[in-house]
């Protein structure tokens, strides 16, 4: 008797098409990425330095903490930019994959769920005050992430793709750009001032202070237009 070859890729289809398989899977995937990334990190780096690393990471998932101050703190520890990058972005990537695929299952959770409706407060003042995330979700999603402000971030960004009501394929894709290209942005602008440091004391402690007052004034201006928005909208 010989096996029918042909049957082979239908099958895989239909296994993977099986509702008792295909959610557990979503559901364990996402969150196993998250140990591989510890163990990988434990096995390339010393003992000492996997600890530090790991505080760091750990430190991220706890607001307010962010790439805006975890990705630094570990350029400062002398972790290569690259590293720090691919690290972090994993970590977001899981995040997303999570809350894409578990949405509605992972609200049944008590610490989970609470997370969520948080973000989903979150999500619903940001689209009500910036109503252009709307007319340009994809664009608007990939900035919502980018930028580090309160309440911005993976998780946040994936329920507000699914507020927008995009798929769930572009908000993977969304969420995921937005996040490299800040994990980018800092770890490698971290690595260069740290650079210009080394070489210049003097013109790296100046170059920071002009990104910490920019970034305050940044930051000053969005509070302000978010309460002008607030003043504006009838009640």
């Amino acid at each position: 008797m010989t096996m029918d070859h042909t049957q082979k890729p239908g099958n895989w289809k239909a296994l993977l098409a099986n509702p008792y398989l295909l959610v557990p899977i979503k559901f364990i995937l996402p969150l196993a990425i998250i140990p591989a990334v510890f163990a990988a990190l434990y096995l390339i780096e010393p003992y000492e330095r996997f600890l530090i690393i790991s505080g760091l990471l750990a430190a991220y998932f706890v607001p307010p903490a962010g790439k805006e101050t975890i990705i630094p703190l570990a350029i400062l520890a002398g972790y290569p930019w690259w590293l720090v990058t691919a690290v972090i972005f994993l970590l977001d990537v899981a995040v997303t994959l999570f809350v894409v695929w578990n949405f509605d299952l992972a609200l049944k959770i008590p610490l989970i769920g609470r997370l969520l409706e948080s973000g989903m407060t979150i999500g619903r003042n940001y689209t009500e005050s910036q109503p252009w995330l709307r007319r340009f979700s994809t664009i608007g999603l990939i900035l919502f992430v980018f930028f580090p402000l309160q309440g911005t971030g993976a998780m946040n960004g994936s329920i507000l793709g699914r507020l927008l009501g995009l798929e769930k394929g572009r908000v993977l894709t969304c969420v995921c750009t937005g996040s490299l290209a800040s994990c980018l942005t800092f770890a490698l602008g971290a690595d260069v001032l740290l650079g210009v440091y080394r070489e210049n004391p003097t013109l790296g402690i100046g170059i920071l202070i002009g990104i910490v007052v920019a970034l305050v004034a940044a930051i000053a201006g969005w509070r302000v237009h978010k309460k002008r928005l607030r003043e504006r909208t009838p009640r």
